[in-house]
């Protein structure tokens, strides 16, 4: 990309007011068209305490509910219907009630309580949630069920088994061992959960966008209330440039006007993403929902037609075996894939004396430029020559290059570092929304697939096609 080039596309977001986009949805500004909802997400999570209304007021008091719920828990005090201890926690949701608390808790992991178990289950598979039970005691267990609209079939499934576990142990009072996050009150109450249980999320906040509300009660249960605002004070300082800084400063923006560039005006249809830090294996799985959902849209806010690809298929996983996996596509393949590499230049503060882990930072570092360098600059025939390469192999030792990649650097991985990370990209997902016109808030196609499946288990429909012959090879 020039200069030139650039100049071009921050010229497209003043067109397009995209920091003042930004800065609606971070306040709480109606902008969901489809479903003429505002996106709270922002203002839940905001430090300076300018955001207000009923919703955020409510949610400001849930805050105030987890924090005693997840103190008590880490200080041994909180206790189950029999009077054990709570020391596990086991978190059942999907998607975006999921990959968020999942990311945090794991990438968080040195933070996180030693007495206290962590555990998720997300797959309609039983097998996902036998994994999440197996050696824990229901006595000492507690359940919270994640779902905003309390229907989500795989969420409700997996919470029934749950019960069913728990009852087992617990008998009538197994109730009492599970907790609600959702917008949906009256029907968590439906199923028998006590109020004071039930943790309400404003329905203005999107699934995706949902870490900094009540469903990241793990994280806090995990990590603590502390460690806990620190990463929503990441978020909030990222949000306040993301909504204020002019487009040539601003990092959200800058970064989706490289991602207009690649889609849109090159026509690359995917990026992959690579975290050189184990911590941040369950980077790209968070990152693939909140990009996919929200940018996977093929009609603007107006309802005209886009007039140009949308969002990228996004993939990849952590350095160094990602190199060992599908770099030779990268380097060499005939589709040019934009990369984003993320990486650390520190590994952890508490063991920076450690020289092993300071080696490891290094080699990490290393290979991340390596890469960067050698999808960007190549190798061509006259430099493999000169290494005597045969000329027979000249053609299969020679690399393009020309191959565009990002690099984000972390100086380590706190709380706080995770929440500017984490904002950083939702704020990028939101500009490139904003530059397109399309509605980044809304999941249609999510609640087509949900409301096609609920009508084939309904035994009184015709029976689909496919369906038949899977049920016939079932019972071959």
């Amino acid at each position: 990309m020039t200069d030139e080039v650039l100049g071009h596309l921050q010229d497209l977001a003043r067109q397009r007011r995209v920091v003042e986009t930004l800065g609606r949805v971070l306040a709480g500004d109606t902008v969901n068209g489809s479903e003429n909802q505002a996106a709270s997400h922002g203002a839940l999570r905001d430090r300076t305490g300018k955001p207000s209304g009923s919703d955020i007021e409510a949610a400001r008091r849930t805050f105030d509910r987890m924090t005693d719920l997840a103190t008590a828990i880490r200080d041994g005090k909180a206790t189950g219907a029999t009077g054990h201890r709570i020391t596990a926690l086991v978190h059942l949701g999907i998607g975006g009630s999921h990959l968020g608390p999942a990311l945090a808790v794991d990438a968080l992991k040195h933070h996180t309580h030693p007495d206290v178990t962590i555990r998720f289950s997300s797959a309609i598979d039983t097998d996902d949630l036998d994994e999440a039970l197996s050696g824990l005691d229901p006595q000492s267990t507690l359940v919270v069920v994640c779902s905003k609209s309390f229907t989500t079939i795989e969420t409700l499934k997996a919470l029934d088994a749950a019960l069913d576990w728990l009852t087992a142990d617990l008998g009538d009072v197994a109730i009492d061992h599970v907790i609600a996050v959702t917008t949906a009150v009256r029907q968590a109450q439906d199923r028998g959960i006590q109020d004071d249980h039930i943790l309400k999320v404003p329905v203005s906040v999107g699934g995706r966008f949902s870490i900094g509300s009540a469903v990241g009660l793990s994280v806090m249960v995990a990590i603590g209330p502390q460690a806990f605002s620190e990463m929503l004070a990441g978020m909030s300082a990222v949000d306040a440039q993301s909504a204020t800084q002019p487009v040539e400063e601003n990092a959200a923006i800058l970064l989706a006007l490289v991602d207009v560039w690649n889609r849109c005006h090159l026509g690359r249809g995917s990026m992959a993403v690579v975290p050189y830090a184990h911590r941040l294996r369950l980077f790209v799985s968070w990152l693939q929902q909140l990009s996919m959902e929200s940018l996977g849209k093929g009609v603007c806010q107006n309802g005209d037609d886009p007039g140009t690809p949308t969002g990228p298929v996004v993939w990849g996983a952590t350095g160094t075996d990602a190199q060992h996996a599908f770099f030779q596509l990268l380097h060499q393949g005939t589709d040019v894939v934009p990369v984003d590499f993320i990486g650390l230049l520190q590994m952890s503060t508490s063991r920076v004396d450690d020289a092993r882990v300071r080696t490891s930072a290094n080699l990490l570092l290393t290979n991340l430029v390596a890469h960067a360098d050698a999808l960007a600059f190549g190798r061509n025939a006259e430099e493999v020559r000169s290494d005597g390469v045969d000329e027979a192999l000249v053609a299969h030792r020679t690399f393009p290059g020309d191959r565009p990649s990002t690099t984000v650097l972390l100086p380590e991985l706190t709380p706080t570092t995770l929440g500017q990370l984490i904002s950083l990209y939702e704020n990028r997902t939101v500009a490139f929304a904003a530059l397109l016109g399309i509605n980044p808030f809304d999941q249609w196609g999510v609640e087509l697939g949900k409301r096609t499946a609920r009508e084939l288990a309904d035994e009184s429909m015709p029976e689909h096609g496919l369906l038949r012959r899977v049920r016939s090879l079932e019972d071959e």
